[in-house]
C-alpha cells in the first residue's frame, strides 16, 4: 500500500487540501484511497511519536509505531491502495519556527519519526512551498492574532537572513528517509487546485468542491484594530494596497530572490531528492545508489 504523508507546510492552503479530501472521503474510498486528517492524527494516533529535546522513551516510540502499523494494516486489508495522512504539524509548529527564526529547524527528525509508523509500506512525503515574503507575512499575521511577536526590525532581519531554505528541508527529509519518495509543489500554482494535487499523488480524479475554508490570514482591518488596542501605531508597518506587509521593499526583494533560487533548483531536478509538479519527467530521476528514492521508482512514479 502507498502511504502519502502530506506534511504541509503551514500557511500553504493545507486546510483547503484537508477539507477537499474530507469532502470527497467516500469518493476516495470507492477508488481505493483512505484519508486521515488532523482529527485522527491529533486524536491519539500520533501520540508518542515526537518528544521534546530529549526525544521519546523507547517504549513510547514502539507503541506509536505499533499503533500506526496496526491501523494501517486494517486499511490495507480493506483493499485500499492508498492511505493519505495529512497534518502540517508533522513538519513542526509555526510558533516554534518564529521563535527559532528558522524554517522548521527539526524537520528531518520529526518527519522520519512519523514515517516510522508506516515503515511496512511505500511512503511518499508530500509538501508545498511558498514565496518566503508571503509565507512569513502570513505566519506573522496569524501569530499576531494569538499573541505572537511584532515583526520589528531585528526579527525581520533574522527572517530574511536565516539560512534554511525549502530546498534544504527537501534534502534533509530525503536523507532522513532514504527509502521514501519526496514530492513538492508550489503554493502560487496549486493553492486553489487540491483536486489536481490529489490526482498527481494518487491518480484518482475528484471534483473541485465549491465552498472550501482557507484558514486565511487575518484581515488588514483585524490586524489594524489589534495594534490600536495594544497601543501600537500601525503606521510603523507597510500596508501596500491596504494589505499588511511587515517587510520593506528591499527585504521583500531579497526573500523573493531566495525563493526563485529554490524554484529553479526544484525545476532542474532537485538534486534527485524530490519530484516537482512543474518539472518535466526527464528531470526528476530519483537517486537510488545513494539510498534515495525507490529502486523501482519508475513503476510507482505518478508525477510529472
Amino acid at each position: 500500500m502507498d502511504v502519502i504523508l502530506h506534511i504541509g507546510a503551514h500557511r500553504t492552503a493545507t486546510s483547503a487540501m484537508q477539507h477537499h479530501m474530507a469532502y470527497h472521503r467516500s469518493a476516495l474510498a470507492d477508488s481505493g484511497a483512505v484519508y486521515w486528517g488532523p482529527k485522527i492524527t491529533r486524536g491519539g494516533l500520533f501520540r508518542g511519536a515526537i518528544g521534546g529535546v530529549e526525544g521519546v522513551m523507547a517504549w513510547q516510540g514502539r507503541r506509536f509505531a505499533g499503533r500506526c502499523a496496526m491501523r494501517a494494516e486494517i486499511v490495507r486489508q480493506t483493499g485500499a491502495t492508498h492511505l493519505i495522512v495529512s497534518d502540517e504539524n508533522m513538519f513542526g509548529s509555526m510558533r516554534g519556527t518564529l521563535e527559532d527564526t528558522r524554517i522548521y529547524p527539526d524537520a528531518g527528525r520529526r518527519v522520519a519519526a512519523y514515517a516510522n509508523g508506516f515503515s511496512g509500506h511505500r511512503v511518499t512525503v508530500a509538501m508545498c512551498v511558498r514565496d518566503y515574503a508571503d509565507w512569513w507575512t502570513s505566519a506573522l499575521a496569524f501569530r499576531l492574532m494569538r499573541g505572537g511577536p511584532l515583526p520589528r526590525t531585528a526579527l525581520r532581519e533574522h527572517l530574511v537572513t536565516q539560512p534554511r531554505r525549502w530546498r534544504h528541508l527537501v534534502e534533509e527529509i530525503a536523507r532522513a528517509l532514504p527509502a521514501a519518495k519526496v514530492v513538492v509543489w508550489n503554493y502560487e500554482r496549486m493553492a486553489n487546485k487540491p483536486h489536481d494535487i490529489v490526482e498527481e499523488l494518487t491518480g484518482i480524479t475528484t471534483e473541485l468542491s465549491t465552498a472550501m475554508p482557507r484558514n486565511a490570514r487575518p484581515t488588514a482591518a483585524a490586524l489594524h484594530d489589534l495594534m490600536l488596542s495594544c497601543d501600537i501605531d500601525p503606521k510603523i508597518f507597510h500596508w501596500p494596497e491596504g494589505q499588511f506587509m511587515p517587510f520593506t521593499t528591499y527585504e521583500t526583494e531579497a526573500l523573493r530572490a531566495q525563493y526563485n533560487e529554490d524554484l529553479s533548483w526544484l525545476a532542474n531536478g532537485a538534486g534527485g531528492f524530490a519530484d516537482y509538479f512543474d518539472a518535466p519527467a526527464a528531470q526528476t530521476g530519483a537517486l537510488t545508489v545513494e539510498g534515495k528514492g525507490f529502486p523501482d521508482d519508475a513503476e510507482h512514479r505518478k508525477l510529472a
